[in-house]
């Protein structure tokens, strides 16, 4: 009768799977909190770069800024929301590479995106150069938009400079290389305020000078960047190029790399229609300057969290194609006990000072009291993007992009315009309705990416990495 009770004390003895999972939570949690801190700060310094030069723009004149603001705009559209998007394949193909153990693979996946960015850089160049012709057909003002084409055309050696960067950011994020990334961006970021101040005001150059400073400073980064992956031992297994892989590398890209933009794009484009449609208001000037201070608020702590999206994004790449798919779930979670934290703190920060933070933008107090009328939607906005983030890095990760761009067009472009289109000028909402259709978007978009995350089959996507991976080394895509 001893028998059956000692092998119960041994049993009990024995983690259990809930005990393991705890365990591992807070393990992952703490890697994933390694990655995210980091790169947070990362992309703060990569947003200020223009958002620097913005500013200083705008103490050269009125029609400086107006101009500056409406190229600022063109270009992120038609140009490095573009970039960014398709570079997003490399967290799903670096990441599973390196989590696979394929090594070599990073280099040439590394150098077929800065390729075929470059080819696209062209493209977007020539459109560019004809940014003012095309403002005035589309009936802005002539001054502003002669401001504008010029602020563009500086800025078209930036876009070169970023189909390098961006690349690279991806390749030594796969490798959990984030410190490098850290004291480049902010060496750029602290070579950047003096060289703009210098260009516009010393040497008179005036918004020019602003947008030669964006170009001057990424072409810095990009020089700190390849130098440290070409000299650096941590790169050493890493940053070789197979060529006979390189054919299937770029096809691949594109596969990943479209549906990413897609992704991205969408995104990006649907707050720029809000702006559009904020002037068709009854008091535009009003709307729009409001719409506008929301919309950089929002953006501030969009690249805060995307900290965290990219820290998940990079352990579930690693996870899947190290076949380990377990652990790449329990990333996941650890990505979203981050976002409870990081949301609950900015959007009661934001909630305790929205009676002053318009003060930030405006002299106004029409404008600061409306702000503070929209900062409880402003609040709901960083708790649902937070949560978006993150599993927008689950997808990438996991290389189901094109998942994510069709759940944007039903989300934003079915759902959200729509209802904020109908709530603003037919409920006369105005600026608190287009920002509610925003709201109402983002909310059917996290409500698919949980059903679509909850129901992954991880064990699935750990293989459908192993194949990824070796079919390029059959040279298959």
């Amino acid at each position: 009768m001893e028998e059956p009770f000692l092998l119960r004390d041994k049993e009990l003895q024995l983690p259990s799977k809930a005990t393991w999972q705890t365990n591992q939570l807070t393990v992952e949690l703490k890697k994933v909190s390694r990655l995210a801190a980091p790169m947070a700060i990362v992309t703060i310094a990569q947003y200020l770069l223009p958002v620097i030069s913005v500013m200083v723009a705008g103490h050269a004149g009125e029609l400086q800024l107006a101009g500056v603001a409406l190229a600022t705009s063109f270009t992120n559209v038609s140009g490095f929301s573009i970039m960014y998007g398709l570079v997003g394949a490399l967290e799903t193909l670096c990441g599973q590479a390196y989590g696979a153990k394929q090594y070599e693979k990073l280099g040439t996946y590394t150098y077929s995106a800065i390729a075929s960015n470059f080819s696209i850089c062209f493209l977007i160049s020539i459109l560019w150069i004809y940014i003012d012709k095309l403002l005035i057909s589309l009936g802005q003002d002539p001054h502003i938009s002669r401001v504008a084409g010029s602020y563009a055309f500086w800025l078209i050696p930036a876009l070169f400079a970023q189909a390098i960067v961006i690349p690279l950011t991806r390749f030594l994020l796969a490798q959990r290389l984030v410190l490098p990334l850290l004291y480049s961006s902010l060496t750029t970021l602290l070579f950047h305020i003096p060289v703009c101040w210098t260009l516009v005001f010393v040497f008179g150059l005036g918004s020019n000078g602003a947008a030669l400073a964006i170009s001057m400073s990424f072409w810095f980064y990009a020089v700190i960047l390849s130098c440290y992956v070409r000299f650096s031992s941590s790169c050493q297994k890493t940053r070789g190029f197979v060529s006979g892989d390189f054919v299937s590398c770029v096809k691949q890209f594109f596969r990943y790399g479209i549906p990413s933009a897609a992704m991205t794009c969408l995104e990006w484009w649907l707050f720029e229609i809000l702006i559009l449609c904020s002037g068709l208001l009854p008091n535009p000037k009003l709307e729009t300057s409001v719409l506008s201070i929301c919309l950089t608020t929002e953006n501030l702590h969009y690249v805060i969290s995307s900290g965290v999206g990219a820290a998940v994004s990079t352990r579930v790449s690693n996870k899947l194609g190290a076949g380990n798919p377990q652990v790449a779930r329990v990333s996941v979670l650890a990505g979203l006990c981050l976002w409870v934290v990081e949301a609950a703190f900015f959007s009661t920060l934001l909630f305790s000072f929205r009676n002053i933070i318009g003060y930030a933008f405006s002299n106004s107090k029409e404008v600061v009291d409306y702000v503070a009328d929209l900062s409880p939607l402003l609040c709901l906005s960083f708790i649902l993007d937070g949560f978006t983030v993150v599993l927008n890095g689950v997808a990438r990760g996991s290389g189901w992009q094109h998942i994510g761009a069709w759940n944007n067009i039903v989300a934003y472009y079915l759902v959200g315009a729509p209802v904020g289109i109908y709530l603003a000028f037919s409920r006369e909402l105005h600026g608190k309705g287009l920002w509610c259709g925003v709201v109402v978007g983002s909310t059917v978009q996290a409500v698919i990416l949980a059903i679509v995350t909850a129901s992954m089959n991880w064990k699935e996507q750990a293989e459908k990495a192993r194949k990824r991976i070796v079919s390029t080394e059959n040279g298959l895509a």
